[in-house]
């Protein structure tokens, strides 16, 4: 058993160990063939398709020759076991792939330091059985929640980390989450006495366990990404290894733009990587001890800190912060405080139903909240949410409510000066850290700085109106103007403009009019007529125009089927007359029409 990772202090625990290992030796498989299973003529298991569920044929993914002699060695070692059996047809055919094992990646730094190189010696072969699993009968088997198994298993000095899985395990010595089984004790000998009885568990159940991922006796582990221990719960420090090894940055956003990185900025930037990978340690609720509850509320956000107190010292059990909406944001001083109370009584309800909660706060008008007769709907909807928990008020100061403070409050800006504005405006705008952004930007990044004044947002904006660069370089508009089509000057009857008029309801068998307007003389020729198609308009301009007032220059119209045809192109070739079509969403273009419709409307 040398090969599983056994972490002991003297030689008495090491043979104990080792005895509880060599009596539960059949659990722990040193090769695939270990695995028994269970005989068809005891149980056979089946998968349940759901109703009307057709065999899907994948085709397979392209490997390169080392993977495909990866697949071919696992597929025989899974022969020579008995675990798989070859099949000449199949109506279900899944696609295989081939991933690198979490043990099997070496991680070696780059000489420079610049870029680490993975390195893969084990490889792992998957089938990709998603579409299989969209059609089959799903089973409804309840997980435990990942805050709470991290709960029960940490604050042990002990723990055993198994690689398998049984439904009916005791769970008041170990936990269990898909495939991974962790063991714990308060003692070395609580903890062998526990291993035990799981080990022959799984020899009862033919559990086999891989020697491979077994852990004995360690003081710490890795179980659903954090790190369990006696302490309590942290962050895996692999998952935030990346941004301690962040250079700093050293590119620009302009060409010209002078880029400035001193040792003040060095020391800022280390500070900032430090805050966000040292991340406090949680600890599991103490059921025997009262909650301690501290809230606090500002305009923008509210934030809530779920803690203990043992033998004098506070410790910390939950995070917990939300921005405000719209509406919230209008709430006075006291409604937001209050506001603060209910979120985190619901935020962790789970912990707070039947226990005694004290409640801090740095309001103390709540006290008189809650006993006022003429309340708000509201305000009553929420005090009837506090009546279900056995909770005590207790006022405290903003200086002393620090935590809560911290995640609900931004810092107060300076205000600046009037000679001092300008330049930080031009700092912000113009500088590296700038970029030339627009108005409301500019002044965003003037409040992140951590400065303001009365007319920011003002003075940001008579700014970017007067930087030069923005002006040759920015978009004058963000809706593109469609370009304007010229009118010659006419003279009397060279113009005219012509355009279709309703639908309205039907009179006479009419349902449109068909209008002409001379732009000169404001002469106004109108027709009705049964439908608004090219053959009206033709007929339109032989009888009512090319007759009576001579062949014209020009006829301005819209971009309508029934102006833009072949026909109608023809009778203006035939006769030279220019075809001038107006601006799209341009009314002004054939405005002298659209007045003659007003007019004809108002009849």
């Amino acid at each position: 058993m040398s090969c599983c990772d056994i972490f002991i202090s003297d030689h008495h625990q090491e043979n104990c160990l080792m005895e509880v290992l060599k009596r539960c030796k059949k659990a722990i498989g040193w090769q695939i063939s270990d695995l028994k299973g269970i005989s068809p003529l005891v149980c056979t298991h089946h998968i349940y398709m759901e109703e009307e569920a057709k065999p899907i044929r994948q085709f397979q993914r392209r490997l390169n020759p080392h993977l495909q002699e990866v697949v071919r060695a696992e597929v025989l070692k899974l022969l020579q076991a008995g675990i798989i059996y070859p099949i000449s047809d199949s109506p279900w055919v899944s696609p295989t792939q081939v991933v690198p094992k979490k043990s099997g990646i070496t991680v070696v730094q780059n000489e420079k330091g610049e870029i680490t190189t993975r390195l893969t010696s084990g490889w792992r072969v998957c089938i990709d059985y998603r579409k299989l699993n969209a059609v089959t009968r799903k089973d409804h088997f309840p997980l435990p929640f990942i805050d709470q198994v991290l709960e029960r298993v940490s604050g042990h000095p002990f723990y055993c980390f198994l690689d398998g899985y049984s439904g009916d395990m005791v769970e008041r010595i170990m936990e269990v989450f898909m495939d991974d089984i962790t063991v714990y004790g308060g003692t070395f000998e609580e903890c062998l006495v526990n291993l035990e009885a799981v080990l022959h568990r799984c020899i009862e159940k033919d559990l086999v366990l891989n020697w491979e991922k077994c852990h004995f006796m360690v003081r710490q582990g890795i179980v659903l990404g954090h790190i369990i221990s006696e302490k309590g719960i942290e962050v895996d420090k692999a998952k935030v290894e990346l941004i301690v090894k962040l250079p700093s940055n050293n590119c620009k956003r302009t060409k010209d733009a002078k880029f400035i990185w001193d040792e003040r900025c060095q020391h800022s930037f280390d500070q900032l990587k430090k805050f966000l990978t040292t991340t406090p340690i949680v600890r599991a609720p103490n059921w025997q001890l009262p909650f301690e509850l501290m809230c606090d509320a500002s305009d923008f956000a509210i934030g809530a800190v779920l803690g203990q107190r043992e033998d004098g010292k506070p410790y910390v059990i939950y995070y917990a912060s939300k921005t405000l909406n719209e509406a919230q944001r209008n709430y006075t001083t006291t409604e937001k405080e209050l506001l603060a109370v209910v979120f985190a009584l619901d935020k962790f309800r789970a912990y707070l139903v039947g226990s005694f909660i004290i409640v801090f706060t740095d309001h103390s008008a709540l006290k008189y909240l809650l006993t006022k007769q003429d309340a708000k709907a509201r305000l009553i909807r929420w005090i009837l949410l506090l009546q279900e928990f056995d909770l005590q008020i207790k006022d405290k100061k903003g200086v002393e409510n620090v935590v809560a403070d911290h995640l609900s409050r931004s810092d107060i800006r300076k205000c600046v000066p009037e000679d001092e504005q300008q330049g930080i405006l031009s700092h912000c705008h113009e500088n590296a850290c700038g970029g030339h952004f627009a108005s409301q930007k500019t002044a965003m990044k003037v409040l992140q700085s951590g400065f303001t004044w009365p007319s920011l947002f003002k003075d940001a904006h008579i700014m970017c109106r007067s930087c030069d660069r923005c002006q040759r370089l920015g978009k004058l508009t963000k809706r593109n103007q469609m370009p304007m089509n010229p009118i010659l000057i006419v003279e009397l009857f060279d113009v005219w403009g012509i355009d279709f008029m309703g639908p309205f309801p039907m009179s006479f068998g009419n349902s449109y009019i068909l209008v002409g307007v001379d732009y000169v003389s404001k002469w106004v020729e109108a027709i009705p007529c049964k439908q608004n198609d090219h053959r009206v308009v033709l007929k339109f301009l032989k009888e009512n125009i090319f007759s009576r007032f001579g062949v014209p220059k020009a006829i301005i119209s819209d971009g309508g089927a029934h102006f833009c045809n072949k026909p109608f192109e023809a009778l203006l070739s035939k006769y030279g007359v220019k075809h001038k079509v107006a601006t799209p969403y341009h009314p002004q273009t054939s405005g002298q029409v659209e007045l003659a419709n007003r007019e004809i409307k108002n009849i």
